[in-house]
């Protein structure tokens, strides 16, 4: 990459400042020039000096503290106020211009422009997604797609993948993400091109929030893992996860928790739960499966439920003597 030049006029007749950017390209520059009442940008050739592109823009000053090319710092950090890379993967790269902070959050926002046969065009399809998400799309090369996110506060993520199909922009696939109001789980809707869009969803655990209000966890066989959990509600959960996080069983109805063999029981529709130390119990139509934990892996005794409940109740959960 070139070494960077900047150019500084100051107070020259209307005491403009101008800024010389050309370490994007070695066939174009631009120039953004600074006044009282306006920002331009424009582009040009570096052969004839001619200009390709003329923006309006509205860059705040920390943009000018560094004005190195092809930042993209997805999707918080800094990025830069030109990006030249091929956004349509058809082998000739493209610029995206910074005109302002109007994407989410106040984050940067873009005009794309394709460089097709007419030279550099402004494309809307591609300027949308570097506009109405959070901040620059991410250019996945290697599996020629763009991603994107944009959220809602703490507790609401959308992310979506698109690929280039005649030209423009096609989604293939979006997740949306929302903590549930227990705050124990991610809810997720995911919608798929699979020939035509298909929708599903799953539940996963909120790992980290759980971790605060685990009263006794431990791993059993092929990785998945049991929860009991109380948060601030006084009620108790159990929860029953994959490995990779999803969740087989949620359930926070009635418990029954026996001081005689140390135990924790419950029913969901036909099933019967007896979760102990070092296993947990199953029964469907008196057939009985035994699912053996991995004790190294456990937090806390299933006593500290009990425990639990005399000190600050639990409103869920019933004592046998």
């Amino acid at each position: 990459m070139k070494k960077l030049i900047i150019l500084l006029f100051p107070c020259i007749l209307s005491n403009a400042q101008s800024y010389k950017i050309t370490d994007f390209s070695k066939d174009f520059y631009a120039t953004v020039t600074k006044n009282k009442s306006s920002q331009t940008l424009k582009v040009f050739s570096l052969k004839n000096k001619k200009p390709l592109i003329n923006q309006e823009v509205h860059l705040d000053d920390y943009d000018f503290e560094n004005i190195k090319s092809n930042i993209a710092e997805i999707p918080y950090g800094h990025q830069s106020i030109i990006i030249y890379d091929d956004f349509n993967f058809d082998g000739k790269k493209d610029l995206a211009l910074k005109y302002g902070n109007e994407s989410c959050y106040g984050g940067p926002s873009y005009n794309v422009y394709i460089n097709d046969k007419n030279g550099f065009v402004e494309n809307p399809n591609f300027s949308d997604l570097a506009q109405n998400y959070c901040g620059f799309f991410d250019v996945d090369e290697s599996k020629k797609q763009i991603h994107v996110m944009t959220k809602s506060g703490c507790c609401w993520h959308q992310y979506s993948d698109f690929i280039i199909k005649n030209g423009k922009p096609f989604l293939i696939k979006q997740s949306e993400e929302a903590l549930d109001a227990t705050g124990l789980y991610f809810e997720t809707t995911v919608k798929e091109w699979k020939n035509k869009y298909i929708y599903y969803k799953f539940k996963t655990i909120a790992a980290d929030i759980v971790a605060d209000y685990i009263l006794t966890s431990y791993t059993v066989e092929n990785a998945k893992k049991m929860y009991l959990i109380k948060k601030y509600d006084n009620d108790l959960y159990y929860l029953f996860t994959k490995k990779n996080g999803d969740i087989e069983l949620l359930y926070s109805d009635k418990f029954f928790y026996s001081k005689k063999d140390n135990s924790l029981a419950f029913s969901s529709g036909n099933a019967g739960y007896k979760i102990f130390n070092d296993r947990i119990e199953v029964t469907v139509n008196k057939m009985k499966t035994i699912i053996n934990a991995d004790v190294k892996t456990r937090k806390n005794n299933i006593s500290n439920i009990y425990d639990v409940f005399k000190k600050e109740n639990i409103q869920n959960l019933e004592i046998i003597y």
